[in-house]
């Protein structure tokens, strides 16, 4: 009876380290496609301005609110398809560190980069 003393707490220690772990890459996970969200809204909106022929990077960084416009990346292209209809195309970039995954032993954070791509056909 006496050697069971403290096996409640270092089974309570190795559970509550696997739960902190589990919680902690919901959040990343959350964060990650929160960004996702953002940029594909950013793309889609910036696609749709310049279909009618008023691109503007600077309006396309606004439209992913919660990101850091500093660090978004904003490229637009134009082109024509198979049936000869011309196209724009905008494709939006953004970093995402994530604090708790490394890539080697040196605990440096991990960069992920999000991106998106809107493709509309243009209206001038």
């Amino acid at each position: 009876m006496g050697s069971d003393r403290g096996a409640a707490a270092v089974e309570f220690a190795l559970v509550c380290v696997l739960l902190l772990m589990l919680v902690v890459g919901m959040v990343e996970i959350g964060r990650l496609y929160s960004a996702q969200l953002a940029v594909t809204h950013a793309a889609r909106e910036g696609a749709r301005s310049a279909a009618v022929g008023h691109f503007d990077a600077a309006y396309v960084k606004q439209q992913a609110l919660p990101l850091n416009a500093g660090s978004i990346s904003v490229s637009e292209s134009e082109g024509t398809d198979s049936n000869g209809d011309k196209y724009v195309q905008v494709t939006v970039s953004y970093p995402v560190t994530i604090a708790f995954v490394s890539t080697n032993w040196s605990r440096t954070p991990r960069t992920v980069t999000v991106s998106s791509s809107a493709r509309m056909r243009a209206e001038f």
